[in-house]
């Protein structure tokens, strides 16, 4: 399956390369967490944040949230729409389009319960 992943600029010094565009590829069928996970989500592929606290929410391309991630979490947490085989979220094209949403330094814990219910 091939991703486009996407994700927020953190600092104005970031915004250089925004939307810090990148396709990868990874086999068929994984859930979204193994996928996240593969994609090297949340670490190492997001920057670090001084503090080392921050929350970000993956998003399909219509805007559903499918994973809340934290810096100090080890693993991503899935949403309700991120179970399931990631590939079925494929645009015409095939590719499935991720976006990684910045969210500071909320609490990731109240996001996710605010996703989950929401």
């Amino acid at each position: 399956m091939r991703i486009l992943l996407t994700r927020d600029s953190v600092a104005a010094g970031d915004d250089a390369d925004a939307p810090h565009a990148e396709t990868v590829v990874l086999p068929d069928g994984l859930d979204a967490p193994a996928a996240l996970t593969a994609l090297g989500l949340p670490l190492p592929r997001l920057p670090l944040i001084g503090g080392g606290r921050a929350t970000w929410v993956v998003r399909a391309a219509d805007g559903s949230p499918l994973a809340v991630l934290a810096q100090q979490w080890p693993l991503p947490r899935p949403l309700p729409a991120g179970r399931g085989p990631l590939d079925r979220l494929a645009g015409a094209d095939g590719t499935v389009r991720l976006h990684v949403e910045y969210r500071r330094q909320l609490d990731p814990e109240a996001e996710y319960e605010r996703l989950r219910h929401g």
